[in-house]
């Protein structure tokens, strides 16, 4: 029973959210065929609107799906359900990274058509455009996780914000440092260095260790209030 009831509550987010998943995925689509156009301009222009809809969706889906649920006040619903706060947290968590990893896998796979296919940029971006397109999804799952376990507007947004504030420092420090991320992203072919794994690695141990924390903490929880 209960685990119908968390598979309802999933099916239920992904009805209500499914239309900002499909225009995350118009917008990065829109992107990529400006960048089609060909060209330094449409190159930067393309590239920055893709990961401009990245980002929103990374801000806006937690706090539509989290947040909300309490400002909606339709979390009496939620309460009257035989379902635990831990597991009314894992379905919440279960349900927002899944419809996030929609448009994220889906625009990942369109930028590698665009670069492996149409060879509208050099095999060489592969490995910074793939640290890049990681950073939208740190900043989700952190804002996601903030959201969930703080149950508040105020840390959601203020989560939000450090985030938003982050993505171009954390940029200009990888480059500032390690200048072998821009010294091969413009050859043909894709120079996966030591460097690059080490940056993947430790993004990905950020996703796994803040969705790790995330889960671990709503677990504690013994009511919804």
């Amino acid at each position: 029973m209960k685990t119908n009831v968390m598979l309802h509550l999933i099916l239920k987010d992904w009805r209500l959210q499914r239309r900002m998943i499909v225009l995350t995925i118009v917008a990065g689509a829109a992107a990529l065929a400006i960048l089609l156009v060909g060209g330094q301009t449409p190159a930067v222009v393309g590239s920055v609107f893709f990961f401009v809809s990245m980002v929103f969706c990374a801000c806006l889906l937690p706090m539509q799906n989290i947040v909300n649920e309490r400002k909606k006040q339709t979390l009496s619903f939620v309460m009257s359900l035989p379902i635990s706060s831990a597991r009314y947290g894992a379905a919440k968590l279960v349900s927002t990274v899944g419809l996030f990893l929609i448009p994220w896998l889906a625009l990942l796979g369109a930028a590698l058509y665009v670069v492996l296919v149409r060879h509208s940029l050099p095999n060489g971006a592969i490995p910074v455009g793939l640290i890049i397109m990681n950073f939208p999804l740190i900043g989700f799952c952190l804002i996601t996780g903030t959201a969930l376990v703080a149950e508040s507007e105020g840390w959601g947004t203020a989560a939000m914000a450090v985030v938003n504030s982050s993505y171009w420092l954390v940029w200009y420090l990888l480059v500032s440092h390690i200048p072998s991320l821009h010294e091969t992203w413009s050859g043909p072919v894709a120079v996966w260095t030591p460097s690059v794994f080490k940056i993947l690695g430790v993004e990905f141990a950020i996703i796994v260790l803040t969705l790790g924390a995330t889960l671990f903490l709503q677990s504690r929880k013994r009511n919804f209030i």
